[in-house]
C-alpha cells in the first residue's frame, strides 16, 4: 500500500465512548478511545490505547495493515505519522457485502433399507402349507430443507466503495429411498413331486422407497442502485468516482434423492430326498507334504438350474421362476506323487485343490515354483506326478564371468550361481554393438543381432562359455582396443515355463 501524506488540516478526529472528541492529556501523551472518523471511509472500531507523541506537534498512531481495514478492524503492527495514512486506498474501497446471506438447507435423511424375507428349510408331507418369506418394502427419503431466505436490509447510499447483495440460500438434496428387502430362500426336501403342490409360498420382493424431494433454493437480493457517483477528494484535489452494486446470487434449488432398487422374488430350492445334505468340500489347500502318498477327499453337491418353479407349487404361488434342483454328489480324492530330485520335506507351501462339476480335479501349484509332471486318474484317485520342482528365483540367478580374447577368440563366460542349469534348458540371444567415437557422448553401432548358434554355446555343469568372436562379424571390429558393448538375453525354460533375463558388458577388447 502506497502512502500519500495529507497536507494542511488532518479531516482525523476522534470519538470517545460518550461520542465526544477526547482531550489531550499534556505534551507528549494522549488518548485515543475505541472509534475513530474519517470523512471520505467512514467510522472505524480499534481498541482503546494509549500513544506516544514523539514529536511537537505531530500525532503517531501504528501503522493500519490493508487486511485489517479492509475487515473494518485495526491492528497495529508498527509507529507512524497520523499524516502519512492513506486509509482511504483502494483496499478499503473493496465490494461490500450488504444484507444477509440465506443458511443452505440441510440435506434430507436417506430412508433404511427393506428387510430380507427369512428363509425356511421344510419337507413336503403333502398336507397344506402356507408360508410367507417376502421382504419388506423400503423407506422413503425424506424431503431436502428450504434454503433461508436472505435478509436483504436497506442498501446504503453515497457509498465510496462497490456493493455485493447478500445471496440467497441453496435447497438440501433430497434423501435417497431405501433399498426393498429380497425375498427369502425356500429349500423344500420330498419324494413324490406332486406333494410340492400343496405348498403355497409368498416370497415377494420389497419395493424400493421413493427418493425425497430436493428443497427449493431462495432468491438472492437486489440492488435499488445498480450505479452511483461521488466525489471524492485528496491532498485538495477532488474527482468524480463510479461505484457498482452486484445483485445476489438465487440459491440452487436441492437435487431429487434417488429412488431404492426394488429387491429380488425369492428363490426355490427343491432335494429329492428327504435326508439333509452332507456339507461340501470341493476347495481345499493342504501342504505339499501332507499330499505326498496320502491322500485327501473332495466332495462337491450338484445342482442345475431350471426354470417354471411356480408349475411346481401351489397356484398363486410368488417367486421366482428359476430354481435349484439337486443332481447328486461326487467324491474324489488326490495325492502327489514325488519324483522330483529334492525331498519334499524342503516345500512347506500349499497347493490350491478344487473339485469341478465334471470331476476333474484343478491343482494350482505356488507361482513361486515351477513343476514338471504329469496327472494320473485311478478310478475316484486322482494323482500328480511331480518329476521335478525349480524356484522361480533361482531362473535369474545368471552373472557375468570372465571376458576375454580378441578377435575370433573374443568369449565371454555366463555363471549359474544358483546351479540349476541341468535342469533348465538355456538359450542366449546377441546384441554385439562397437563405438568408434572418443566423445564424451558415446553412439553405439549394431553389429550383429540375432540367436547364438548352439555351436557357438560350450555348457560345462553351470558354467556357460559364449564364442562371441565366431559371430559373423568383421574381424577388424573384433580387434584389440575396440570400444564394445554386449548385450545378452538369456530365456530359460523349465516345461511349459519361460522368462528372460538381460546381461549387459560395456568395455574395451
Amino acid at each position: 500500500m502506497s502512502h500519500s501524506p495529507i497536507r494542511g488540516v488532518s479531516p482525523w478526529f476522534y470519538l470517545g465512548k460518550d461520542g465526544v472528541r477526547p482531550k489531550c492529556i499534556g505534551h507528549s501523551l494522549w488518548l485515543c478511545f475505541d472509534r475513530w472518523v474519517h470523512p471520505a471511509c467512514g467510522l472505524f472500531s480499534v481498541p482503546m490505547t494509549v500513544f506516544s507523541s514523539f514529536s511537537p506537534g505531530v500525532r503517531y498512531v501504528a501503522r493500519l495493515s490493508v487486511s485489517a481495514l479492509t475487515a473494518g478492524t485495526l491492528t497495529l503492527t508498527s509507529w507512524v505519522s497520523l499524516a502519512a495514512i492513506d486509509v482511504c486506498g483502494s483496499a478499503a474501497l473493496a465490494s461490500r457485502q450488504f444484507g444477509q446471506d440465506g443458511r443452505d438447507g440441510r440435506d434430507g435423511r436417506s430412508g433404511r433399507d427393506g428387510r430380507d424375507g427369512s428363509s425356511r428349510t421344510v419337507r413336503a408331507t403333502g398336507e397344506p402349507m402356507l408360508l410367507d418369506l417376502s421382504g419388506t418394502d423400503g423407506e422413503d427419503g425424506s424431503y431436502g430443507e428450504d434454503g433461508e431466505w436472505v435478509r436483504c436490509r436497506r442498501q446504503p447510499r453515497n457509498e465510496r466503495h462497490d456493493l455485493q447483495a447478500a445471496d440467497g440460500g441453496d435447497g438440501g438434496d433430497g434423501g435417497g429411498g431405501g433399498r426393498g428387502g429380497n425375498g427369502g430362500t425356500l429349500t423344500v426336501h420330498y419324494t413324490n413331486p406332486s406333494e410340492l403342490r400343496q405348498i403355497l409360498v409368498t416370497a415377494a420382493a420389497g419395493r424400493g422407497g421413493r427418493g425425497g424431494r430436493g428443497g427449493n433454493g431462495t432468491d438472492g437480493c437486489n440492488c435499488d442502485d445498480r450505479r452511483w457517483t461521488v466525489d471524492v477528494c485528496k491532498d485538495g484535489v477532488c474527482e468524480r468516482k463510479e461505484y457498482d452494486c452486484d445483485d445476489g446470487r438465487d440459491g440452487t434449488d436441492g437435487r431429487n434423492g434417488r429412488d431404492g432398487n426394488d429387491g429380488s422374488l425369492g428363490q426355490l430350492v427343491v432335494i429329492n430326498q428327504t435326508e439333509p445334505l452332507p456339507p461340501d468340500a470341493p476347495s481345499q489347500s493342504p501342504s505339499v507334504t501332507s499330499l505326498v502318498n496320502q491322500p485327501i477327499t473332495l466332495s462337491r453337491n450338484l445342482w442345475e438350474t431350471r426354470s417354471g418353479a411356480k408349475n411346481l407349487l401351489a397356484a398363486g404361488s410368488t417367486i421366482a421362476s428359476s430354481y435349484q434342483f439337486y443332481a447328486g454328489r461326487i467324491e474324489r480324492q488326490f495325492a502327489l506323487d514325488w519324483q522330483a530330485p529334492q525331498p519334499s520335506q524342503t516345500f512347506t507351501d500349499s497347493v490350491d485343490l478344487e473339485l469341478q462339476s465334471n470331476g476333474q480335479v484343478s491343482i494350482d501349484f505356488p507361482e513361486a515354483y515351477w513343476l514338471l509332471g504329469e496327472t494320473v486318474q485311478q478310478d475316484t484317485l486322482t494323482t500328480y506326478r511331480v518329476d521335478g520342482i525349480v524356484p522361480v528365483a533361482d531362473v535369474t540367478q545368471l552373472a557375468l564371468g570372465r571376458v576375454d580374447g580378441r578377435s575370433r577368440t573374443f568369449e565371454m563366460n555366463v555363471v549359474d550361481l544358483a546351479q540349476r542349469s541341468d535342469v533348465l534348458e538355456t538359450r542366449f540371444e546377441v546384441r554385439y554393438s562397437t563405438s568408434g567415437n572418443d566423445g564424451r557422448r558415446r553412439r553405439y553401432d549394431v553389429e550383429f543381432e540375432g540367436v547364438l548358434p548352439d555351436e557357438l554355446v560350450q555348457q560345462d555343469h553351470n558354467r556357460f562359455t559364449l564364442s562371441l568372436g565366431r559371430l559373423p562379424i568383421r574381424s577388424q571390429l573384433l580387434s584389440g582396443g575396440t570400444r564394445a558393448q554386449v548385450e545378452l538375453t538369456i530365456i530359460r525354460s523349465y516345461g511349459e515355463n519361460s522368462i528372460e533375463q538381460v546381461l549387459t558388458w560395456q568395455g574395451e577388447i
